[in-house]
């Protein structure tokens, strides 16, 4: 996992190459306050799925938005309703919070990857809106996005932000009330849903706190 991290970041530090190997993009989202998930899906565009050896990007949901929980019975655990449909089962692939509370969402980073025929997103995300949501429209901006290639070394390509509008209706409305709910679920950093606060960082209410 070192290993995949320290290329990753070789990655962005290289030189971008001027040419582009593929593009990405988003379709866009309506969520009902209170209802069930929709699907965030992150589209690749590329003429030759082979060249591709990783594929990253930050973002950030609105507020009132967060990723779907699902109760897992068999494992007994909250997990994360994301998918990575592009990517095989050997690839470096996941979803996590970095400090500036953005999501960097990342698969693949090995020049010995493949990836699966391009008929998939590169990212699955179901996502849900509180009933306290507000109603309206908002833009989810997809930035710092990279597509790398196979070369040795790894060649990064930068790709223009994209963006997504979410959609929430049957809010209720009200901006005005920020007191904290002490009962509200609480947040690891990698977004998962926790019985209680842990020893370190946690999101509760929308907010970083340290135990």
């Amino acid at each position: 996992m070192k290993k995949f991290y320290m290329s990753m970041v070789a990655m962005l530090c290289g030189v971008a190459a001027s040419a582009q190997i593929g593009s990405l993009s988003c379709g866009d989202v309506a969520l009902t306050a209170g209802g069930e998930a929709a699907y965030l899906e992150v589209m690749l565009a590329t003429e030759d799925v082979s060249a591709i050896s990783g594929i990253q990007f930050f973002f950030a949901l609105p507020e009132g938005v967060s990723i779907n929980q699902v109760y897992d019975d068999e494992d007994e655990a909250y997990v994360n309703d994301v998918a990575f449909p592009i990517a095989k089962k050997d690839h470096q692939k996941g979803l996590k919070a970095t400090e500036s509370g953005d999501l960097l969402a990342y698969v693949g980073g090995d020049a010995s990857m493949t990836y699966k025929a391009i008929t998939n997103p590169v990212l699955k995300l179901g996502i849900v809106a509180a009933k306290e949501a507000t109603d309206g429209e908002y833009t989810i901006t997809f930035s710092k996005a990279a597509i790398s290639d196979k070369s040795d070394p790894v060649v990064s390509y930068d790709v223009p932000d994209f963006t997504a509008k979410v959609t929430i209706t049957g809010g209720t409305g009200i901006n005005g009330v920020n007191a904290d709910n002490e009962n509200a679920p609480i947040y690891n950093l990698a977004g998962q849903r926790v019985s209680k606060a842990q020893k370190g960082i946690f999101i509760q209410n929308g907010k970083k706190s340290i135990k």
